[in-house]
């Protein structure tokens, strides 16, 4: 049997998928950590998002809250 190589850069490797809407987006470049999110806004909503979640999980009385 022969083994193929595959290219270091492969076009589904440059595929992502977004933490905040689940598109899928490119990767700008191959440098540097992945992106989280697809454009500003996603980033802007997702900001906003773990800001409210906190604020919540800190109003809860202390019965409901999870262990940690």
């Amino acid at each position: 049997m022969t083994a193929t190589t595959r290219p270091a850069h492969h076009a589904h490797a440059r595929q992502l998928h977004c933490a905040c809407c689940g598109r899928p987006f490119a990767r700008p470049s191959m440098r540097g950590p992945a992106p989280l999110y697809c454009s500003a806004d996603c980033q802007k909503q997702m900001r906003v998002r773990m800001r409210v979640w906190n604020e919540v999980g800190q109003a809860r009385p202390e019965r409901f809250r999870r262990a940690s």
